[in-house]
């Protein structure tokens, strides 16, 4: 027979070890739940930074008279001082967000034009826009090539571009976008487009929506621009005469398309160069950048707005969380 007192010290023991699972077992669903409220705060705190992104978004819809109307004025200096930055208030923090007219550029995305005849007019005007960055010869080929095959919607590998198999033998592989570009950000996933000329290209090319040339507007361009208006006019317009070009401009800015086919009028090469290109004298794309701060957390947000037309002010792209 066990005498009593290893009885109750058995008893003891179970409940102690009971008592010590208990905790394990509290201390463990403690923390889950407190994990749990972590990710449904952060959740709402994001759900909330999405409204607000949104929220800016309307705010630049509203002001899209005052946009295009400043896009009439010419620039001073670099163009710097045509970028407008508002801070807005929201509950728990605030969004600041940098309004800026899109810069004259060449669309990235019309080299996935459906037309080969357009989309070889526009390897040619890149070409022309490489070489005066520095690139000379097969290497722009095959960049170009390279830059077409990520955009295009197939899966035919370019004679010297890249498809699946050239990225998923890499370390880190991944497959071709097979869509239009999102940012200028995406060019370093790809072969051959470093970090300098990432940097040079950004002055003079944009990943607009769409496979269309870029509006150039004409009141935007400073003398920096000679080189995209050289490309642009495949070489029709020597650097010197697209610099002659912009300095052209009355200090005023030129008031309508009009003055300016007569200022060509009595210039032939001038206005062969001109024609056919997508000239404005006032903005119509306007890029918003910004970021929602509430509390600790901060989320960017980009969108694209087009104003200008015929049609009323929309936002035509815009992604939140991932902004580029």
């Amino acid at each position: 027979m066990i005498p009593a007192s290893r009885q109750a010290g058995a008893a003891l023991l179970s409940i102690l070890l009971i008592v010590a699972t208990l905790s394990v077992a509290a201390v463990m669903a403690t923390g889950a739940i407190a994990r749990q409220t972590a990710i449904q705060k952060l959740g709402a705190r994001r759900a909330v930074a999405a409204w607000a992104a949104r929220s800016a978004e309307a705010a630049a819809l509203a002001s899209a008279s005052d946009l295009v109307s400043a896009s009439r004025l010419p620039p001073t200096g670099d163009g710097a001082d045509r970028a407008q930055t508002v801070a807005l208030p929201v509950e728990g923090g605030q969004v600041v967000l940098t309004m800026q007219e899109q810069r004259p550029c060449f669309n990235l995305n019309t080299l996935g034009d459906p037309d080969p005849l357009v989309r070889e007019q526009r390897s040619a005007q890149l070409t022309l826009l490489l070489e005066e960055l520095g690139v000379r010869g097969n290497e722009a080929d095959a960049l170009i090539a390279t830059l077409a095959d990520w955009i295009d919607t197939d899966t035919v590998e370019s004679p010297a571009g890249a498809e699946d198999t050239t990225y998923l033998s890499r370390e880190d592989g991944f497959r071709v976008a097979n869509q239009p570009l999102r940012s200028l950000k995406e060019l370093a996933a790809l072969p051959g487009f470093t970090a300098d000329l990432r940097t040079a290209l950004a002055a003079h090319t944009c990943a607009a929506p769409g496979t269309d040339m870029a509006p150039l507007n004409l009141n935007a361009f400073t003398a920096a621009d000679a080189p995209l208006v050289h490309a642009v006019t495949q070489g029709t317009l020597s650097l010197a005469e697209a610099r002659r070009f912009i300095d052209a401009r009355p200090a005023t800015g030129w008031a309508s398309l009009e003055a300016v086919q007569t200022y060509a009028a009595s210039r032939p090469a001038l206005e062969q160069a001109l024609t056919g290109l997508p000239l404005t004298v006032r903005g119509e794309y306007f890029v918003g950048r910004g970021d929602v701060q509430l509390d600790a957390g901060s989320w960017p947000f980009r969108f694209i707005l087009r104003a200008g037309t015929a049609a009323p002010a929309r936002i035509v792209w815009h992604t939140f969380g991932d902004a580029g």
